[in-house]
């Protein structure tokens, strides 16, 4: 008997080809042909998210770059700026060679003719930072000091009196119940001589050749008058042609006055031990303990210049709070809050120093008992 394949006995005959269905649009396809697993789909997406979140890391950190150096290069650029400007004033400062009027002494009511003094309006207390990279040797703090400075100049034969002071705002003068959080407006002050008495402020300046203890003194009325004219007298023109501000966001402005032989020229020093401490003397020259009420600035040396004396170099540090960070604390209304975030802060200090020599500064030396 024959045997038949099952196919052939009902009547099918076998296929040579694969069966085939059609694709839409009649284009045939094969039977073994197959679709993407969900699996593979699967594996694809991640691969390409992998591949897109590395790519965006990449460009995040980029642009991050690039405005850290933009921000960077603005605070450097309006620093810079600053500096020069004050670089420029401070070393044309010279000493007019007034007769002195009494004995010098710590409580003399005598004018001198170059100042500096830490502020003391608007309840002013220094920011206290802790340093980033302090050691066992190098206290782990670092105080902000802000110092308001007065010296003369002279244009052509002309004498000026130029200065420097803060307002814990952008206004040039602040509310006298305003409240320093440590920081402020950096103003300068430029005047030659004026009468402030004179009604007619077309005829208030009256520039003289000669300087005297009354200009002296003139000059002196007037420096302490722009830190104290009421605010509606801003619109002055004397005042708005003697003041401007110079740099905002300054949480670190000091000018320590040094010797010819290199020294800080301070109320102090300690020479290797504590107990050691000594007093420094130079003549025409009354160097003194700030006295205040706030402790940490007990230790701050107040300068006072006579006469013909004046320091040989004058270093200069500029300390100007990062935007971002000087933006922040304004919006905090808490002012107790607002100081602990910027003590918490060193590395939003941006800190400039310069060593300037005063062109016409004699040599001065240390007094020596």
């Amino acid at each position: 008997m024959k045997c038949c394949h099952q196919s052939s006995c009902f009547g099918f005959k076998p296929d040579s080809q694969p069966h085939a269905t059609n694709l839409p649009g009649g284009v045939p396809r094969r039977r073994d042909q197959r679709a993407f697993s969900l699996i593979e789909v699967l594996l694809a997406v991640s691969i390409m998210s992998v591949i897109v979140f590395g790519l965006f890391s990449m460009f995040n950190q980029t642009q991050k770059a690039l405005l850290a150096t933009s921000k960077q290069v603005d605070i450097l650029g309006s620093g810079r700026v600053a500096i020069d400007l004050l670089v420029d004033d401070i070393q044309q400062a010279q000493a007019p060679g007034l007769p002195l009027l009494s004995v010098l002494s710590p409580g003399t009511a005598e004018l001198p003719h170059m100042l500096g003094t830490v502020e003391r309006r608007f309840q002013y207390q220094p920011i206290l930072q802790k340093r980033i990279d302090h050691t066992p040797q190098m206290p782990s703090l670092w105080t902000n000091i802000l110092q308001n400075v007065f010296f003369l100049t002279q244009s052509n034969q002309n004498w000026v009196a130029k200065g420097f002071f803060f307002s814990p705002n952008n206004s040039l003068v602040a509310s006298p119940d305003t409240v320093s959080l440590g920081f402020g407006t950096l103003f300068r002050f430029a005047a030659p001589n004026a009468d402030l008495q004179q009604a007619n402020p077309a005829q208030r300046f009256f520039p003289k050749r000669r300087l005297t203890h009354g200009l002296l003194n003139n000059l002196w009325e007037q420096y302490n008058q722009v830190q104290t004219v009421d605010l509606t007298q801003v619109t002055n023109p004397v005042f708005n042609a003697t003041v401007s501000p110079l740099i905002e966001g300054v949480v670190h402005f000091k000018l320590q006055p040094i010797d010819s032989d290199g020294r800080p020229m301070l109320y102090y020093t300690n020479y290797n031990a504590a107990s050691s401490a000594i007093n420094l003397a130079y003549p025409q020259t009354i160097l003194e303990r700030e006295e205040t009420s706030v402790g940490v600035l007990l230790g701050q040396t107040r300068y006072r210049f006579y006469g013909d004396s004046l320091p040989a170099f004058m270093e200069l540090e500029l300390g100007v709070l990062d935007p971002e960070v000087l933006v922040r604390v304004k919006s905090m209304p808490n002012l107790d809050a607002a100081r602990q975030f910027l003590e918490d802060k060193p590395e939003a200090v941006h800190l400039f120093r310069r060593m300037i020599p005063l062109s016409t500064a004699k040599p001065i030396e240390l007094m020596t008992p």
